[in-house]
């Protein structure tokens, strides 16, 4: 109970939300956030646009995973390239912390960047569906607006950052926008649009 209350806290106080995830086990509520983040989006984005028999709009990068599979691919890998993702942009936070000889909790940032992610995962799924139902879904409107949606997770990531490890603001606002350019890649080569 305590963490679908972490979860929903974090959609209107990120500080109530770290001040619960402060004494939660780290790095544990975050990799099941992120995991969990994943089965949602196989089981209510790929799974569905799967059996829908779409094919996704950019092509597959992976050889071994034909373009017109590559949904039904995603069902099985999604959870896992969302958690390689949250471990790499953790390890990035914690390595850059540590090189400016400050105080760095790797375990605590897992924990931050998991809930982070899953609270703002959670608003994409529907938020793509309303789009496709309204018929203007794009790969790349929805690309965009994930980017835009995803400032909330940036706040989040600052306030705890900010509260449990006591990095001032301007750095981690930086340390927060810093790791997109090594997440963005990766999920490039492995993630596709639903529409």
């Amino acid at each position: 109970m305590s963490f679908l209350r972490a979860w929903f806290t974090g959609y209107f106080s990120p500080v109530q939300l770290i001040e619960q995830l402060r004494s939660k086990p780290a790095p544990q509520w975050g990799l099941f956030a992120q995991f969990l983040r994943g089965i949602l989006d196989s089981l209510l984005v790929y799974l569905p646009v799967s059996l829908m028999g779409r094919v996704p709009p950019t092509p597959s990068f992976l050889s071994f995973v034909p373009t017109e599979r590559y949904y039904s691919a995603l069902i099985w890998m999604a959870p896992f390239v969302l958690l390689a993702q949250t471990l790499m942009g953790a390890v990035v936070v914690h390595v850059l912390l540590r090189l400016m000889g400050r105080h760095s909790d790797i375990d605590r940032i897992l924990n931050i960047n998991g809930m982070s992610a899953l609270i703002v995962g959670a608003v994409l799924i529907p938020w793509d569906w309303a789009w496709f139902a309204l018929g203007a879904a794009d790969q790349y409107f929805l690309g965009i607006s994930h980017l835009v949606i995803s400032i909330w997770a940036i706040v989040i990531m600052v306030v705890g950052l900010r509260r449990i490890l006591s990095v001032p603001l301007w750095l981690g606002i930086a340390l927060s926008i810093i790791v997109i350019p090594f997440q963005l890649p990766f999920a490039m080569m492995f993630m596709r649009s639903p529409f």
